[in-house]
C-alpha cells in the first residue's frame, strides 16, 4: 500500500471575488520523522486589518489506515497532529512564504491561513506543509496497529474567522414574537457583550419574548453564544466531502445508516441509490463497489459531473453532526448563525436591519436555474444582481448549487449573497442545521470548546456529550436560512437572518421516512487568536 491523499475541491468566492480552487496535493510519510507533509494552494484568498478584520483558512485533518497483509484493523482511524504550532511548518519553493499553520488544543487537525497581518488578498500558490504527528497518541477509536506503509487520507476544506466581538441578536421587529429579543420584548434586539459573555445569557424569558422559544434551561458562559471567535465553512458541506466520509466508515457504520432511513431491506452489500440528488445525480453504490455483509464496507461513488461541486442534500441531523464529529467541528449554534451574517466593523457591532438577509439588506433576487449545470464553472443566471440566492424554482431540479455560484470578480457582498464575513450560502440553496430552537430537550450542556474527535460511535452517529442525539420537533435543533428546495422552501422569509418560523424543531430533519429535500449544512470550530 501506498501514503494515499484525497484532493478536496470547494468552488466558491472569497470575499465577493472570483471561484477559488483548493488543491491538496498527494501526502508523503515520514515514518522517522512522524511528519506527513503535502502541497496546498488555493485562490482568491484574504486578510483584512479593517472592517470584518478576518481572514479565510483551511482546516486540514488527516485519516490513517493499515493495510498490511493479513492485518485485521484495516479501518480508517483519525490521526491526531501535534498539538505545538511550532512543530509544523510552510515553505515554498520560490518567492515568499505566505502562510502559517495554527495547531489545536485537541490535536484533531490544524488551520492553515496568511501569516501576514496586514491586508493583503490574492492567490496563495503552492506551498508545501509539513506536519508532526502526535507521537504519544497516534490514533483514536478505532485503533488502528501503526505500521511505515501506512495510507493517509489528508482532508482538507476552506473555513473562514469570524472574530470575537459584540454583535446584535435579533433583528427588532415585532412581527414575530419568536424573535430573539431583548428582555423578553419582542421589537428589541438583544446586544451579546463580554458582560453577557462572562455569565451566560441564563434563562430562555432573557433573550426571547417567550419561555417556550428558547431552551428549557439556563445557558451558560460555555455554551457557544457568537461573542467568541470561530471558524466556519465558507461553503454548505459537498456531496464529495460527504462521500469521502462515507468510504471511511466500516460495514455496520455504513449499514445503520440505512437502517436510520427506515430502509432496511437496502444494505452496503447491494448496489444502488444511498441519497438522491435529482437531475445532479445520487449518492450510489456502483456493482463493482458492493461490500460483504458485516466484512467489507461498500465503495460509495457519485455523478462526477455533476454531483461533485453541489451541496450536499438529504442530510438529516444525524447525519451531518456525524460528519462534524468524523471533520474535527461542531455544529453551529442559531446564535452563532446570527453572528457569522450581520457582524461587526471594527469593534462595533453592525446595526440591525428588520427582516434583513444575510447579505445585509431586505433585496432579494431568485438566481434561476444554474448555466453550466453541475459543472466546476456552474453559475446562477442572474450574476450581478442584487440579493442574489438560489430560491426553489418550482420546476428546477438542478439543485442544490455549487458554493460560490452567484459570484464574480466584481461582485460585491450584495450580489454574492454573502454574509458580512464573507461566508456564502448562509441564505437559500440547503437549509443550515443548528443547535437551538424552543425546545424539550435540554441543550444547555452544548459547550463551544468540545468539538469532535475524528471517531464515530459503531451505528455511524455523532458521540460527543452534549450534542442533540436527533433532529426533528423539540430535538434541540432548529433549521436557519431558507432552502431552494422542497415545497414551502421558497418561502423568502425564510430566508430572513432572524427568522425563527421553525423555533419547534421541524420533522424532516429527524430522519426515518420523512427524509426531507433541501437539508445540508455546514460546521464550524471555536478559535481564539
Amino acid at each position: 500500500m501506498k501514503n494515499i491523499s484525497f484532493v478536496l475541491l470547494f468552488i466558491g468566492f472569497s470575499f465577493f471575488a472570483n471561484a477559488s480552487n483548493l488543491n491538496v496535493g498527494t501526502s508523503t510519510y515520514n515514518d522517522t520523522d512522524k511528519t506527513i507533509s503535502f502541497t496546498i494552494s488555493w485562490d482568491y484568498s484574504w486578510r483584512l486589518a479593517t472592517g470584518p478584520s478576518n481572514w479565510d483558512a483551511v482546516w486540514i485533518f488527516i485519516k490513517r489506515q493499515n493495510c498490511n497483509v493479513g492485518s485485521t484493523n484495516q479501518v480508517w482511524a483519525h490521526q491526531l497532529l501535534s498539538t505545538n504550532s511550532v512543530d509544523h511548518t510552510t515553505s515554498i519553493a520560490s518567492g515568499t512564504n505566505l502562510l502559517t499553520v495554527d495547531a489545536t488544543s485537541d490535536g484533531v487537525g490544524v488551520f492553515i491561513r496568511r501569516s501576514d497581518l496586514t491586508t493583503a488578498t490574492g492567490n496563495i500558490g503552492t506551498h508545501t506543509i509539513v506536519l508532526k504527528l502526535n507521537t504519544t497518541a497516534n490514533n483514536t477509536n478505532p485503533v488502528i496497529s501503526s505500521s511505515a506503509t501506512d495510507n493517509f487520507k489528508v482532508m482538507g476544506f476552506e473555513m473562514v474567522y469570524v472574530p470575537q466581538g459584540s454583535y446584535y441578536l435579533g433583528d427588532g421587529r415585532g412581527t414575530n414574537t419568536t424573535n430573539f429579543s431583548a428582555n423578553g420584548q419582542s421589537s428589541s434586539a438583544l446586544l451579546i457583550d463580554a458582560s453577557i459573555q462572562a455569565t451566560g445569557l441564563g434563562a430562555s424569558p432573557n433573550y426571547t419574548s417567550n419561555v417556550a422559544y428558547g431552551c428549557p434551561n439556563s445557558l451558560p458562559n460555555t455554551y457557544p453564544i457568537g461573542f467568541n471567535g470561530f471558524y466556519t465553512m465558507k461553503y454548505e458541506l459537498t456531496t464529495a466531502a460527504y462521500v469521502d466520509f462515507l468510504n471511511t466508515l466500516n460495514y455496520d457504520q455504513q449499514d445503520a445508516k440505512f437502517n436510520k432511513m427506515n430502509n432496511s431491506s437496502y444494505h452496503p452489500n447491494n448496489s444502488g441509490s444511498y441519497l438522491s440528488g435529482g437531475e445532479k445525480g445520487s449518492i450510489n453504490i456502483p456493482a463493482g463497489g458492493v461490500g460483504i455483509y458485516n466484512t467489507k464496507p461498500a465503495t460509495f461513488t457519485f455523478n462526477t459531473t455533476y454531483a461533485r461541486y453541489s451541496a450536499c442534500n438529504y442530510l438529516v441531523w444525524q447525519d451531518l453532526a456525524a460528519y462534524l464529529d468524523w471533520a474535527g467541528l461542531r455544529p453551529m449554534s442559531e446564535f452563532e448563525f446570527e453572528k457569522a451574517c450581520r457582524g461587526n466593523n471594527a469593534g462595533t457591532p453592525n446595526a440591525p436591519i428588520a427582516n434583513e438577509y444575510p447579505w445585509g439588506n431586505i433585496l432579494i433576487t431568485n438566481a434561476g436555474n444554474p448555466n453550466n449545470r453541475g459543472g466546476i464553472n456552474e453559475s446562477a443566471q442572474n450574476l450581478g444582481s442584487q440579493g442574489l440566492c438560489f430560491l426553489d424554482y418550482n420546476s428546477d431540479s438542478w439543485l442544490p448549487a455549487r458554493g460560490g455560484a452567484t459570484t464574480t470578480a466584481t461582485s460585491n457582498r450584495s450580489q454574492a449573497g454573502a454574509t458580512y464575513y464573507g461566508i456564502l450560502e448562509m441564505g437559500g440553496n440547503v437549509w443550515e442545521q443548528c443547535v437551538g430552537g424552543g425546545s424539550a430537550y435540554d441543550y444547555s450542556s452544548f459547550r463551544e470548546d468540545i468539538h469532535g474527535d475524528g471517531s464515530i460511535s459503531n451505528l455511524g452517529l455523532a458521540n460527543v456529550t452534549g450534542w442533540p442525539p436527533i433532529g426533528g420537533s423539540g430535538s434541540g435543533t432548529i433549521i436557519r436560512g431558507g432552502s431552494g428546495l422542497g415545497g414551502s422552501c421558497c418561502n423568502t422569509n425564510y430566508i430572513q437572518v432572524s427568522n425563527r418560523n421553525f423555533v419547534a424543531g421541524n420533522t424532516e430533519n429527524g430522519g426515518g421516512t420523512n427524509q426531507g429535500n433541501g437539508y445540508g449544512g455546514r460546521g464550524v470550530r471555536t478559535m481564539s487568536y
